[in-house]
């Protein structure tokens, strides 16, 4: 509990609006990477399922199968890297 009251003691004594000015006027437009891959023939077909009910296009829906993807991974690896090693259980 200690260490909560820390963490909020440190966000509450702290002033940003020299931070916040300094960042207001940035704006950062990424890049766009084109990726070529090989996919199974299943994967294509589950793709164009999903794309009769989510008329989002094929492409699109393989697009947000990996973004989804991705952030559940990330999700995984860092809780594993904040809870401890595997090799440490």
């Amino acid at each position: 509990m200690k260490k909560n009251k820390s963490r909020t003691a440190y966000y509450e004594e702290t002033d940003f609006s020299e931070a916040m000015k300094r960042h207001q006027g940035r704006r950062v437009i990424p890049q766009i990477k084109r990726v070529t891959m090989n996919i199974s023939e299943k994967i294509f077909q589950e793709a164009h399922e999903l794309d009769g009910y989510l008329s989002m296009g094929y492409q699109n829906v393989l697009k947000t199968a990996m973004t989804l993807g991705l952030s559940q991974l990330y999700h995984q690896v860092s809780s594993h890297k904040f809870s401890g090693s595997a090799a440490d259980k």
